[in-house]
This record gives C-alpha cells, structure tokens and sequence, in this order.
C-alpha cells in the first residue's frame, strides 16, 4: 500500500469514527470486569458454618457447630426409658447406640452435609444439619 493511498484512506475516517472504534473497544472489555468483580464477591462472602441440631418432638435438645469441630464430642439424650448417644467425630455426627427396636438411626451412620438427616421414629428423635448460608452442599436439601 503505498503513502498516498493511506492518506486517502484516513481522509475518509471522520472524527465520530474514531470515538465508535474507542466505545467499542471499551464494551469488549466491561464482561472481563463483570466477571472480575462477580469472583471478587463470591471469595469475600463468609464461610460456610454448619450445625448439627438435634430435636425431640420438634423441640431442640441439643446443637453443636460441625465446622471446625475437632475430637469427639457424646452427647446422650433421655427421655423416660428412651436413650440415643449421639457421636460428634471432627465434622461428622451420627447416632452411634439407641435402644430402638429398628435401629435404622444408627444404621444411618455419620452425616456430614446441610440438609442431612438421621431420625429415630420410635423415639421422635431427629438429627439435621443446616448451614448458616442457607446453601446445600452436594445437591442436600435447604432446611431452616
């Protein structure tokens, strides 16, 4: 191409051209800040907490925070001639002895995501956990 035919060419671009060119420019780059800001969001949120609560006929009797929980903790719950030792081992809970004639809770074993669940029906024990962001881990179902 040679140094007249250039010159022709950008006798042809007006000044309005070049703003257009400069918006469009600009619009390619705002989904990179969208995205940057949207990632920047989701790592500022604050942990997910989870807790297990236990409860007796709809009334809690016992909670204790899963996450960060190191050990384990036994909890035994009576109620009359009913008995259940629930199990708390690092993040994990389960009903771990009951004197229940089906023993499908202790057969449950341990739990570990928001939504679970372990329920004795004979004792109308229920052990749940929930998460403090109301999100399910693994595809777990909301419970408030």
């Amino acid at each position: 191409m040679k140094n007249s035919e250039f010159k022709r060419y950008l006798k042809m671009i007006r000044p309005f051209d070049w703003i257009i060119v400069g918006l469009l420019l600009i619009g390619a780059f705002i989904p990179y800040g969208i995205f940057a800001y949207h990632e920047h969001q989701q790592n500022v949120q604050p942990q997910n907490i989870l807790t297990a609560y236990v409860t007796h006929d709809g009334k809690q009797v016992y909670k204790v925070q899963l996450t960060n929980h190191e050990g384990k903790t036994t909890y035994r719950y009576n109620d009359g001639d009913d008995w259940n030792v629930i199990e708390v081992t690092d993040n994990k809970i389960a009903i771990s002895e009951a004197n229940c004639p089906d023993q499908v809770c202790v057969r449950r074993g341990q739990i570990s995501k928001a939504g679970e669940t372990i329920v004795c029906l004979p004792h109308k024990l229920l052990v749940e956990i929930k998460s403090s962001t109301n999100k399910p881990d693994d595809g777990g179902l909301v419970t408030e």
